[in-house]
């Protein structure tokens, strides 16, 4: 028997990562495996007597540079063309891509099993410029240099050329050829026409449109309209009805340079341009109406792909991939995007996990599989003002910022878009705003000594000012059942009726004997408690007394501290305590501690229906927790290196469960972020995220 060294996962993919980041350097400089190479991954150096040879064929993973042993995103070539390939596409149901090479064939491949699929595509006698999948995965049609376009058994092994090849096409070379939605006609075009024509007859079934070199050209999903530019090198774009060949709506007009792609979205609603003057403009597909301008700085885009329906599509460059939120109008940043880096072509599957892609040149694909989530980062810049707060209204629809330029400002929480008009009043710097619980009221506090009340639908300020504070206002909350208002300054808290009828007459006041002063009042869920924390204690009081109503273990009493919202447990954590406590008021004891934060934690919060907690820690992570096992059940990654925490105002889950809410007051960096949670976070699940690519799962 030899003896059979052992090689772990880590370490294969770690020479893998290796081969893969060095491999054309040392491939055409080869000492600089020695100069350049190993000295930035010394890691490798721990498993580089392993052999390559016993790994043919596998998966190859990406590592973080702080992580090796977290993968986010993992790639199989595929190899089979003998010459550089053109075009690659999925089929619908994503089981299978096809590829057109310059070695005159097309191949189709299986993606579950990253094996070809059947024989080689065969008959055209040069480049095969494009490949598709007729709509229901039973046929192929590729277009080639050789002028023809020919139709193909996808389903049987030989793939034999299904009837005779199209031939008519004046203009020698078809860049490119597709199935309509029906299935049974095709639409292709050289440099100079576009054809559309029946598979089984080749008759044409729509007059011949002009077209340009570049192809620049969709079919509306519904196969009735055509989107394409009204001559070369146009800036100008028009909609026409296929069959008749009439003019739909007006012009698009706006580009400044030659389109270079088009693209319908998924529900024929809206048509996306890209043109030479480095724009994505959206417009509205029945009337041609201009909808929204995106800026593309750099390269210009020659390809659009929508996924995820109309929400995001993947847009292709000379250098690289780049992704956008149609509802935001903004980019989302990948770590995907550094990964592929330059691509020739590629195509995106509707959910968005998985991407085939070849570099320019190259023989070979990359099937690239990885997981955006339907749910991602959105994010609230602003330029002219700072952030010291954010909330949620009751429904999870809107967003109210508080602002230092004594202002109170409306977002939506979907498009994060500003609503209406800013909440004037305040005459210095607003510290907080949070929702009534029926979400009709907000309810601020100031740097300027008052507390007020707005209606949330108009922005009127509802009666006058609530005086009384010597100090300024640090926040100001609803009870829960919205009877009362709470407001503290640094070592004082007063209780004042919210009702329609004595709002602003003052209930308690209470002082606080701190010498840090207060940082943070919460209520309890039935209203009648408040849990108030220092800088040196954190205490419970009845709030109509005043009094001192719970007793807190002494190791706690030094922690920040908030309720359930089922009020039974109390959530402890901060100090120089790395872990959460959970502590049951009723039954005095400790339910469940969480461990994982390797720094203390600064901020946490429960979700709405108590079932999780979420926390940020000085360790530069996001944590959520299952508060019924005390399990870890995701990672936001490394958190300092978008922020600084120790800028961190507020961190809460939204009211669905989806979303996790920051809010940074950053130098010149101020914002709100909506990051991504999962629908269901199954107890234990240990789903981890990267902070350089919040929307991949990994």
């Amino acid at each position: 028997m030899h003896s059979v060294s052992t090689v772990t996962l880590e370490q294969i993919n770690l020479c893998l990562k290796f081969v893969r980041d060095y491999g054309k350097i040392i491939e055409h400089a080869t000492p600089h495996l020695y100069l350049s190479a190993l000295p930035q991954t010394p890691n490798i150096l721990d498993t580089a007597s392993h052999r390559f040879t016993a790994l043919p064929k596998v998966i190859r993973s990406f590592r973080g540079a702080t992580d090796s042993s977290d993968p986010s995103i993992t790639y199989m070539t595929l190899h089979g063309h003998t010459d550089s390939v053109c075009c690659v596409e999925f089929s619908r149901d994503g089981k299978y891509i096809v590829t057109g090479s310059r070695d005159k064939t097309a191949h189709i491949w299986d993606i579950q099993t990253y094996s070809q699929a059947g024989d080689p595509l065969t008959g055209h006698t040069n480049d095969v410029w494009s490949a598709s999948f007729s709509p229901d995965g039973k046929l192929v049609v590729s277009a080639s240099r050789d002028g023809t376009v020919r139709i193909w058994n996808a389903k049987s092994k030989a793939h034999e050329q299904v009837g005779e090849s199209f031939t008519g096409h004046e203009h020698n070379g078809v860049r490119k050829a597709l199935f309509l939605p029906n299935g049974t006609h095709v639409v292709s075009a050289s440099h100079g026409s576009i054809l559309f024509w029946d598979t089984a007859t080749h008759a044409e079934i729509a007059k011949p449109l002009p077209n340009s070199g570049w192809c620049a050209f969709a079919i509306s999903p519904d196969g009735s309209c055509i989107a394409l530019p009204t001559e070369d090198d146009s800036p100008t774009l028009e909609i026409r009805v296929i069959q008749t060949g009439a003019r739909i709506g007006q012009l698009l007009t706006g580009h400044r340079d030659s389109v270079t792609a088009v693209a319908f979205s998924p529900d024929s609603q809206y048509i996306v341009t890209s043109a030479y003057d480095n724009t994505l403009r959206t417009w509205d597909a029945k009337t041609g109406a201009l909808i929204n301008v995106m800026d593309v700085t750099g390269n210009s885009v020659y390809g659009i792909r929508f996924y995820l329906g109309n929400r995001h599509i993947m847009t292709l460059r000379e250098y690289d991939i780049q992704f956008w939120d149609m509802n935001t109008q903004s980019q989302i940043l990948h770590n995907i995007s550094r990964e592929i880096g330059a691509s020739g072509s590629a195509g995106i599957l509707p959910n968005g996990n998985q991407i085939a892609a070849f570099e320019d040149g190259s023989k070979s694909v990359q099937i690239w599989t990885f997981d955006l989530l339907a749910d991602h980062l959105a994010c609230i810049t602003t330029h002219d003002f700072s952030l010291t707060s954010a909330s949620y209204s009751p429904d999870g629809k809107y967003i109210a910022t508080a602002c230092t330029d004594k202002s109170i400002r409306m977002w939506d929480a979907e498009t994060c878009s500003q609503v209406g008009n800013p909440l004037i009043g305040h005459t210095d710097k607003v510290n907080s705003a949070l929702f009534s619980p029926d979400g009709k009221l907000i309810v601020t506090a100031s740097e300027d000594g008052t507390v007020r009340v707005w209606n949330a639908k108009t922005g009127a300020q509802i009666g006058e000012p609530l005086t009384g504070h010597t100090a300024p206002v640090v926040s100001a909350l609803f009870s829960p059942d919205g009877t009362c208002l709470l407001s503290t300054d640094e070592f004082h808290i007063r209780v004042w009726s919210a009702g329609r009828s004595d709002l602003g007459k003052l209930i308690q006041a209470i002082e606080v004997p701190s010498q840090l002063g207060l940082q943070s009042v919460s209520f309890s869920p039935c209203g009648q408690l408040i849990a108030v924390n220092t800088n040196d204690y954190t205490q419970v009081l009845d709030l109509h007394t005043g009094s001192e109503t719970a007793i807190i273990p002494p190791k706690y009493q030094n922690r920040y501290a908030c309720f359930s919202p089922d009020e039974h447990l109390m959530l402890f954590f901060g100090g120089q305590d790395s872990n959460l406590h959970l502590w049951n008021a009723e039954l005095h004891r400790l339910e469940n501690v969480f461990r994982g934060h390797t720094d203390p934690v600064k901020r946490a919060s429960f979700s709405q229906d108590g079932k999780h907690i979420v926390s940020a820690s000085w360790d530069d992570t996001i944590r959520v927790w299952s508060t019924e096992t005390g399990c870890q059940t995701a990672v936001y990654q490394n958190w300092g290196k978008l922020h600084n925490l120790w800028y961190l105002e507020t961190i809460k889950v939204s009211p669905d469960g989806r979303h996790i809410l920051s809010v940074y007051n950053e130098y010149e960096n101020q914002h709100v972020q909506i990051w991504a949670m999962p629908d269901s976070l199954p107890p234990g699940t240990g789903l981890r995220y990267s902070a350089d690519d919040p929307n991949v799962r990994i």
